[in-house]
């Protein structure tokens, strides 16, 4: 085996070792379960000796009282020892993998956008969870196994060899020819451990999926569909347990009949040595309890040899994980100050990653002046997300730059960039917490509840929010689904007047509602919109109408800019969108009909 190979199997390197290194278990405890595992061991071993001594008293004239004593010292220094070492090695295993996951949820909230396009919401939740179970595991009973069992094993065969070497090469050779055999074995375990990893991970991302939309699976009647695809995941679980099943079925059996061969194989030889005067029948008696000690230490690391397996291929996916690169935070950034600078798109083209090199924006070139609202308008799917998108710097632009104040919105940091930006979107989500968590989430610095209240007033949500069994402390639940459309927008934007961003993105912030609950957002939305860079995406035309400045948008390209009336002159799909709206159709505008007539 060459040395990269040896790097990548050894037990003590690899990814494994590298994210146990990199939790930084605590050595005071580590040494001390060594210590405490030392003595579990020594007494362990002196107990059959002990035990021979008593023995070969019996036919010289009875035992004696001190030899009994060191007997109980043994069993009872045994037991005390092995339970310290378990509950100290248990302490340095769950604070192992308590960092990790935090390691990793750091890592997976630091990943760029793009990464949650590749993979979904039940594979990251897979890989804290089930991923970091089977590293749990190792590190908290198994590596209990390991130490004490690697110390007994050596320990005992020691002693063995130093009581009767002949018996004690029959003992290993049996041992020898079972590993020999349980080695492949082992190592089939890997590859079925991470099928196992990779279907609980499809099966997570599946359940979350559906449970998180239950609305939409139940309003369709989908239950039949989803369940199938769930079954189909739950199949492939069962079905690679049971292969694991047989693989473990043939492992400890080997063992225990390598052991039992040895053991009738050695009461046999050693009887006639006893016969023969070669041994005494104390010394007998020691070497078969011995052999306990020998074969408990060797089904725990046949053991420990599977378990091994699932967390090895566990940490090379998280390993692989931990690699990514996460958005960008170059030291050389600047921290953006309070600013109203002009937001600009300079010939920006941009693709999605995987989007096999079809342009979702093309040489795009529009401004964004502060103390303006800007529209964004054309049909789904012609780049109006995309453009929000890199204006959080979400993603970044294939071709061109996005400037703030004539400079690379690159220059400045993430941190700083995104708390000038203020985003009302659609739906308005809601996070599990108090209503106070939610007006004040993503906020740095302490808010009293009289300027939460204050907010909440200037939002119109003031009302609601008083007739609430707790008030602010009312706690709303995932997807804010005990909300009304209404209360969840009006609830974002008293969040954004505690923010007070320079640059506002209003994402379809009215829409799906009725009209007495959009007068009122509108209003709310009006109040918040003075002063700041506006950006509004909107299907209502009256919204848009009312912008300073619009983009239409068509096949990724500006096709048209200006404000409501010299749009509806100039070009022809916007005035037939307008003309739609007002239910009358001019008769000299003949345009061929776009697919879709959606304003936003």
């Amino acid at each position: 085996m060459n040395r990269a190979a040896a790097n990548r199997s050894g037990l003590f390197r690899g990814p494994l070792a590298q994210l146990i290194r990199a939790a930084r278990p605590s050595r005071t405890l580590l040494a001390a379960a060594a210590a405490s595992s030392f003595v579990a061991v020594a007494s362990t071993l002196a107990f059959p000796m002990l035990t021979k001594q008593v023995v070969d008293q019996i036919p010289a004239g009875g035992v004696q009282p001190v030899s009994i004593a060191l007997l109980a010292v043994a069993l009872t220094g045994s037991a005390l020892a092995t339970a310290l070492t378990a509950y100290l090695l248990s302490r340095v295993g769950y604070g192992v993998v308590a960092t990790l996951r935090g390691l990793l949820v750091r890592k997976v909230v630091a990943l760029p956008v793009a990464a949650f396009d590749r993979n979904s919401t039940g594979d990251w939740v897979s890989r804290v969870l089930n991923d970091c179970q089977s590293i749990s595991e190792l590190v908290t009973r198994e590596a209990i196994n390991l130490l004490t069992s690697v110390l007994l094993l050596a320990g005992s065969v020691t002693v063995l060899i130093l009581l009767d070497v002949r018996l004690t090469l029959m003992l290993l050779g049996s041992l020898g020819c079972a590993f020999l055999l349980v080695i492949p074995l082992g190592m089939l375990l890997e590859g079925l451990a991470r099928s196992t990893q990779d279907r609980t991970a499809r099966l997570g991302a599946i359940l979350t999926h559906v449970f998180s939309e239950i609305r939409l699976v139940k309003a369709f009647t989908a239950e039949t569909r989803e369940n199938g695809r769930s079954d189909e995941e739950i199949e492939g679980i069962r079905r690679i347990g049971i292969r694991q099943a047989k693989v473990n079925v043939w492992i400890e059996p080997l063992m225990t009949l390598a052991l039992m061969a040895a053991v009738i194989a050695i009461l046999v030889y050693g009887a006639m040595r006893v016969s023969k005067g070669d041994i005494t029948i104390g010394t007998l008696t020691a070497f078969v309890l011995y052999i306990i000690n020998v074969a408990t230490p060797v089904v725990q690391l046949t053991h420990f040899t599977a378990e091994f397996q699932k967390a090895k291929g566990a940490s090379t996916r998280i390993a692989s994980l931990l690699q990514d690169a996460v958005e960008d935070t170059s030291p050389q950034a600047e921290v953006l100050e309070h600013a109203r600078g002009t937001l600009e798109f300079r010939d920006v083209s941009f693709s999605y990653p995987g989007g096999q090199g079809s342009k979702v924006l093309q040489d795009v070139t529009l401004q964004f002046r502060p103390g303006t609202t800007t529209a964004l308008v054309g049909a789904s799917g012609n780049g109006k997300t995309t453009i929000l998108s890199l204006i959080e710097r979400f993603y970044e632009p294939s071709d061109g730059a996005v400037l703030y104040d004539g400079r690379p919105i690159t220059d400045f940091t993430l941190a700083s960039w995104r708390s000038r930006i203020g985003y009302v979107a659609q739906g308005a989500p809601i996070m599990p917490g108090s209503v106070r968590d939610n007006i004040t989430y993503g906020l740095t610095g302490s808010y009293s509840d009289e300027m939460i209240l204050e907010a909440a007033a200037q939002a119109g949500a003031l009302d609601f929010i008083s007739r609430m069994p707790e008030g602010l402390d009312t706690q709303l639940i995932e997807q804010g689904n005990n909300l009304s459309g209404g209360q969840r927008q009006r609830i974002a934007i008293a969040r954004m007047f505690l923010r007070n961003p320079d640059i506002l993105i209003l994402d379809e912030a009215t829409s799906s509602l009725d009209s007495e609950t959009e007068h009122q957002v509108k209003q709310a939305l009006a109040l918040l919109m003075k002063g700041r860079t506006n950006i509004v995406v909107a299907h209502n035309l009256t919204t848009v109408m009312q912008a300073d400045w619009i983009y239409f948008l068509e096949s990724g390209r500006i096709s048209g800019m200006g404000n409501h009336e010299e749009l509806n002159r100039t070009h022809p799909y916007y005035a037939r969108l307008v003309a739609r709206y007002f239910q009358r159709v001019p008769e000299n505008i003949a345009v061929l009909e776009p697919a879709s007539t959606a304003i936003g």
